[in-house]
């Protein structure tokens, strides 16, 4: 394996209600898996989750989590603002892209205690004649930089 290639980290577990998860474990993994989806017009019915340090904290750590420092977490104004300027600028952009069309996500909202905040995205889109819903949950927890992805499309009839 060269510098350049990295192996996928991901796993399928089924959650309470009987259905199959793919969890990924790196952010360039999940990216791949949604735009592979959208491209093998495998798209409206997909779940799949993502836990990961975001990349301005692998960069301020020169890619090293033992580095991260313990305040970045939802209590850190700075990673927060940074978070959802990733999330905004960066991972919604990118799933935009793979359908080809652009996804606004008008309906979002933010929730947050003191555990943690979550941002929630929601959006109907049509792709080679399918109808679909997709939302997006981003959460980020009290007690590490560790974020947490919820991704899941299902068809509109």
């Amino acid at each position: 394996m060269t510098k350049h290639e990295k192996k996928i980290r991901v796993s399928t577990v089924t959650d309470k209600n009987g259905d199959k998860v793919k969890v990924f474990e790196d952010l360039d993994s999940f990216e791949n898996f949604v735009k592979n989806s959208a491209e093998d017009n495998e798209f409206e019915n997909v779940h799949c989750q993502l836990n990961y340090y975001p990349p301005f904290i692998m960069h301020e750590t020169h890619d090293d989590p033992d580095k991260i420092k313990d305040t970045e977490n939802s209590h850190s104004k700075k990673f927060v603002r940074h978070l959802h300027q990733h999330v905004e600028k960066h991972l919604l952009k990118d799933i935009s892209g793979y359908f080809h069309q652009p996804l606004k996500f008008k309906d979002h909202h933010k929730d947050e205690d003191f555990e943690h905040i979550t941002w929630s995205y929601n959006d109907e889109a049509t792709m080679n004649d399918k109808h679909f819903n997709l939302k997006l949950e981003v959460t980020c927890h009290h007690d590490d930089a560790m974020v947490a992805v919820d991704y899941k499309t299902s068809p509109i009839v």
